[in-house]
């Protein structure tokens, strides 16, 4: 046997071993098939069942049974809305939004629900407010780029050590970006 020949063996025996596998795997997918479960023997006799209307049924005398009307002089609580009074409850009504009048809505004087507005809002023409020019200084916080005790404040950052400049240093660079530049040790 050739090499050409073996490796065709391989490929088709190979192939034969995950066909078993697919036909393997497929067969536990499938679903049981429902046994039939044998029903109980039926007796054909038929038995008839006869009430004699002249023989009392009880023998015994039936005890007098009392229930006792519930206390209905202690309040109801109220929770939201829902009262409850023992084994009867109640839902909540729906919530109903009041309705204003169009002159409660038009009225500058006043909020729509009655509360008096102490000034009037006035209209601000946005463009012609004017900005600060510096942010106020506090004297409790340093401002950025102070230094004290051979240390920088930068915003965000606190108090940290002065380095100095930093360093820089100019390679040749033909715009190959996959080029070495400097070594990293």
């Amino acid at each position: 046997m050739n090499n050409k020949m073996k490796k065709w063996l391989t490929v088709i025996g190979c192939l034969a071993i995950c066909a078993v596998l697919v036909v393997l795997i497929g067969q536990q997918f499938k679903s049981p098939k429902p046994v039939d479960n044998p029903h109980p023997p039926q007796s054909s006799d038929v038995s008839n069942v006869t009430v004699d209307p002249k023989v009392p049924q009880n023998t015994e005398k039936e005890k007098d049974v009392t229930i006792a009307p519930s206390d209905t002089t202690q309040p109801t609580s109220t929770d939201n809305g829902a009262v409850s009074s023992g084994t009867e409850q109640t839902i909540q009504g729906d919530v109903s939004k009041p309705e204003y009048t169009e002159e409660q809505l038009q009225d500058p004087t006043q909020k729509p629900n009655g509360e008096k507005v102490t000034e009037p809002p006035t209209a601000v023409d946005h463009d012609k407010v004017e900005q600060p020019k510096e942010t106020p200084k506090s004297e409790s916080q340093p401002q950025g780029g102070e230094t004290k005790d051979g240390k920088i404040y930068v915003p965000g950052f606190g108090w940290i050590g002065d380095i100095g400049d930093g360093q820089g240093t100019t390679v040749d660079g033909d715009g190959d970006i996959n080029k070495r530049v400097g070594i990293m040790d």
